[in-house]
C-alpha cells in the first residue's frame, strides 16, 4: 500500500508537470514524507524477502533496529507534525507556489495513513528494541542527521524545504531544530513503552549492542 502511495504521486507529477521547488537540490529527497514513504517500502520489502529466505531471517536484529529507531517514530513524526503546521497555516508545510496542489485523499494516504501501517505492527508483531543507550543514539543520530540535510540544501539552493524555517530567526531556528530532534526521540521512547505494554518488556542487550555499549 505504501508503494502505492509512491506511484500515485509520481503519476501526479508526470501529469501535471514539475512545481518550481522540483528543480531544486536534492528533488523529492528533500522532504521528510518521501524519505519515511521510501523507508518504509523497504523494510516491509525486506521483511517479506526474510519470511521466505532463511538467510534474510537471521536479519531480524537488524530489522528490530530499523522498526524501532526509524519505521515507527518517523510515521509518527511525519503526521503529527505535518497535520499540526498545517492546521497552524497550511503555508508552513505546503509550497503555495506549486503548479499542482495534492488532493485531499492523496493527503491523507501520505500524511495520514503511514502512521496506521506502523501502529498495526507495533501491537501486533514483537520487536526487541535494542539497549535504551543505543536505540536513543540511533534515534537521535536519524532526527539530527535530516536537520542537517535540510540544512546542506539550503547553502546550496537557498531554499528551506519546510517555509517555517525561513520565518524565524538564527537563534529561534536552531531552537526549533533542537525541539524536532528532542520530540523525535519522544517518539522513539513512545514506541518503546508501547511496544513494553502490548508484548511484554524483552528488550536486552544483543551481542550487537553489546559491542557498543
Amino acid at each position: 500500500v505504501v508503494s502505492t502511495q509512491s506511484t500515485v504521486s509520481s503519476g501526479i507529477n508526470a501529469e501535471y508537470g514539475e512545481s518550481a521547488t522540483d528543480t531544486i537540490f536534492g528533488g523529492d529527497w528533500k522532504y521528510l514524507t518521501h524519505w519515511n514513504a521510501m523507508i518504509q517500502i523497504a523494510y516491509y520489502i525486506c521483511n517479506g524477502i526474510a519470511s521466505l529466505n532463511q538467510q534474510w531471517a537471521n536479519s531480524i536484529i537488524i530489522r528490530n533496529h530499523v522498526f524501532s529507531c526509524l519505521v515507527f517514530p518517523l510515521s509518527v513524526f511525519v503526521v503529527t507534525m505535518f497535520w499540526g503546521l498545517y492546521h497552524i497555516n497550511p503555508d508552513l508545510v505546503i509550497d503555495p507556489d506549486a503548479v499542482y496542489h495534492e488532493t485531499s485523499w492523496m493527503n491523507h494516504l501520505k500524511h495520514t495513513f503511514v502512521v496506521l501501517v506502523t501502529a498495526v505492527e507495533l501491537v501486533v508483531v514483537e520487536h526487541v528494541y535494542p539497549s535504551k543507550f543505543l536505540g536513543s543514539v540511533l534515534a537521535l543520530t536519524a532526527a539530527g542527521a535530516y536537520m542537517i540535510w535540510v540544512h546542506v540544501i539550503y547553502f546550496v539552493d537557498s531554499f528551506w524545504v519546510y517555509p517555517i524555517l525561513g520565518q524565524l530567526g538564527v537563534f529561534s531556528r536552531l531552537l526549533f531544530c533542537c525541539s524536532i530532534v528532542g520530540l523525535y526521540q519522544v517518539y522513539y521512547l513512545i514506541g518503546r513503552a508501547l511496544n513494553a505494554k502490548f508484548h511484554g518488556d524483552k528488550s536486552k542487550l544483543t551481542k550487537l549492542d553489546s559491542s557498543i555499549v
